[in-house]
């Protein structure tokens, strides 16, 4: 199961919140206010003065000196005053350092260089700081990005911003290719290029490379030529900084990644959890029916090799906990679950907890469950959230939160709704939904299902009477409407009136499925909610992002496109509400941007609860082309008049797919 990396607090919408009632009108509760969080200095060495919000990194000359000496640079260009080009040079035993200056009357006669190409490219790094930082890391960037784009630029200073993320590849997995793609001026706009730091972190070694990219630039980072004799997991990490790049919003960054094993893929996102606390307890459960025979690989990170007092993984539920001790020296340490063949009767977890940071990732392998002649295997991948081990019985309602979900339902709300496609028995792919992992489990759902032009056809209730995913083929076999052929998308939330549990405090691990009909290979996504374009405020239900976003909100989200080894990528697009009046449709922009950063793009009109598997060789004859020889280009979705939610699918020739939901930043 795929399940969303946002940290949930123990008090967000919590029963305890003192909230307005009785007398009120319709939904006229005041939301609670989230509590300050304390501000907190992330990396490098600390600054005289303490950055004012925590996506703030610093550095110091021994900081930048320690890149250069791992990176082997032997003669290095220091652009910056005479000053600092002295007190770096003093540092540097060892390195051959040259002073370039813009400066033509003040530092030029006293042998500062040129900025320009030729210095540029005569140097093994460059180095910036002193006065005017900024204009002399961004002018220096601009040169290497025309120039010589995998030259290191590096800095020193205070308080500028980074962004940067990571993605754990376990030993098994036969090969990675992850696309980095410069999308700051897509969502911040920052138009100038921007040093991408690439690392392969493994045991007692770091391979580490460095790329310029102009805006709407990307690269494929593929993990054989990064690091080709691979001995144990490894962790792939993407770092970039700028004086300013998301203006205090975050310090996300997120790879999009195909990740193959056997005959099979999946495709992942990266994550980003740095500089946390060493010791806090990272619980995290995962329902062992997302492997049929086979096992599953988690990884516990330890990247910064900074672990705290506790050095073991509890593995396990209740009081069948077993210990393994992990290794100080190591970056990545793996945990192996074993499933064999058989249906499973109960809910069973694979469930591990350990203190540190950095966020889990799971691979299921599984293997022995195709009937077709020739299919070996199928991996299933994504990151893990923080979910309780062990069963919570803290969640049913109170009468206030039973009040208003029962007043925004009779209201014409569905509550938390998650959208997929239903598609025919002669269909490829067939989709589907699983809710196991959530906590506490429940078996009860609620769905409702539109046809092509987003006209409401009819609601069912379904309990769910077995452990698995719950395909849409199985589920409206029984349901004896006579227009479900018409059926194109679906709803479906928990019915949470009849298993009592509150929506505003249950962690859910909902997730979307995929099975190819022929070849049974499947892949799993964590939903992204459909509880957006709601047009109202809903007390203790607000949008997980900002209580406004909710009322209205637009798309802008992104991916990866793969045409090579003869891939298909498709992408479900739907325009969906919790808000079962909704009325507005959504202009779409489906694009595909090449590594250079151009654009080939499709364009569609969806209705108002309207979805589409939109398959981009279909729509769009030159796709190939376009993409290039690489065969990987960045996957954008855009639309101006909703807050859709989209998923990227792949299809291999042999009958392997692959899904992972799109995000935004």
């Amino acid at each position: 199961m795929k399940t969303s990396d946002i940290e949930l607090s123990a008090t967000q919408g919590s029963a305890g919140k003192e909230q307005k009632s009785g007398a009120t009108a319709l939904f006229d509760w005041l939301l609670p206010k989230p509590k300050g969080k304390k501000k907190k200095f992330k990396a490098g060495t600390a600054p005289v003065a303490a950055p004012d919000t925590k996506t703030k990194v610093s550095q110091s000359v021994a900081d930048v000196l320690n890149l250069l000496r791992a990176d082997g640079a032997r003669r290095v260009a220091v652009h910056g005053d005479h000053a600092f080009y002295e007190a770096f040079k003093a540092a540097a035993a060892g390195i051959e350092a040259f002073w370039i200056s813009t400066d033509i009357v003040g530092d030029q006669p006293k042998g500062a260089k040129p900025v320009n190409a030729a210095t540029i490219k005569a140097c093994d790094a460059v180095v910036t700081g002193g006065a005017d930082v900024g204009t002399k890391f961004r002018y220096s960037l601009r040169l290497a990005h025309a120039h010589a784009p995998k030259t290191p630029v590096h800095w020193v200073g205070q308080n500028w911003e980074f962004c940067a993320g990571t993605a754990a590849v376990p030993l098994e997995i036969e090969d990675v290719d992850a696309l980095a793609f410069n999308h700051f001026e897509e969502f911040f706009g920052i138009k100038d290029p921007l040093q991408f730091r690439f690392e392969i972190i493994a045991e007692g070694e770091t391979r580490r490379s460095y790329l310029v990219l102009g805006p709407s630039e990307s690269v494929n980072l593929n993990l054989k030529a990064l690091m080709p004799n691979r001995k144990g997991a490894v962790c792939m990490k993407v770092f970039v900084a700028h004086p300013f790049l998301t203006r205090g919003r975050h310090y996300r960054f997120r790879i999009c990644g195909d990740v193959f094993w056997k005959d099979s893929f999946t495709i992942i996102h990266g994550s980003h959890q740095f500089f946390k606390n060493p010791n806090k307890v990272q619980p995290f459960r995962l329902i062992d029916s997302v492997v049929r025979s086979g096992e599953v690989v988690m990884t516990v990170p330890n990247y910064d090799l900074d672990m705290g007092a506790d050095d073991e993984v509890k593995i396990g539920v209740g009081a069948n906990k077993s210990a393994l001790k992990r290794s100080r020296t190591r970056p990545v340490e793996e945990v192996h679950f074993k499933r064999p063949a058989g249906t499973s009767k109960e809910r069973s977890y694979f469930a591990a907890s350990y203190a540190g940071y950095g966020t889990s990732f799971w691979y299921a392998l599984d293997q022995g469950f195709s009937q077709q002649p020739g299919k070996i295997g199928s991996i299933a991948a994504n990151h893990l959230c923080r979910v309780g081990v062990d069963n919570r019985d803290d969640i049913l309602f109170t009468p206030e939160e039973k009040r208003i979900v029962e007043t925004a339902i009779n209201a014409g709300f569905m509550i938390h709704p998650c959208c997929l496609p239903v598609t025919s028995v002669n269909d490829a792919l067939a989709f589907g939904f699983n809710f196991d992992a959530s906590n506490p489990p429940f078996d009860d759902y609620w769905l409702r299902f539109y046809d092509r032009t987003g006209g409401y056809i009819g609601d069912m209730r379904y309990h769910k009477d077995f452990v698995g995913p719950a395909y849409l083929d199985d589920v409206m076999a029984n349901w004896a409407h006579p227009r479900k052929s018409e059926a194109v998308t679906a709803l479906v939330c928990p019915d949470h009136l009849k298993i009592g549990l509150a929506p505003q405090r249950l962690v859910t691990t909902s997730d979307m499925a995929v099975r190819h009909r022929l070849t049974g290979d499947q892949d799993f996504t964590e939903f992204q909610s459909s509880w957006r374009n709601v047009g109202a405020d809903i007390p203790t239900l607000p949008h997980w992002l900002h209580p406004s976003i909710g009322i209205m909100g637009r798309t802008n989200l992104i991916g990866r496109v793969r045409t090579r080894d003869g891939f298909r990528t498709g992408v479900y697009v739907a325009n969906a509400s919790g808000n079962l009046n909704y009325d507005m449709p959504a202009k779409v922009e489906l694009a595909a941007i090449n590594h250079a950063g151009e654009r080939l793009s499709y364009f569609l009109t969806l209705p108002a609860f309207g979805s589409e598997i939109v398959w981009m060789d279909d729509v769009l004859p030159t796709l190939r082309q376009h993409v290039g020889a690489g065969g990987i280009a960045a996957l954008q979705v855009k639309s101006a008049d909703a807050d859709l939610t989209a998923h990227v699918l792949g299809l291999s020739p042999n009958g392997a797919v692959g899904l992972q939901h799109l995000w935004g930043y």
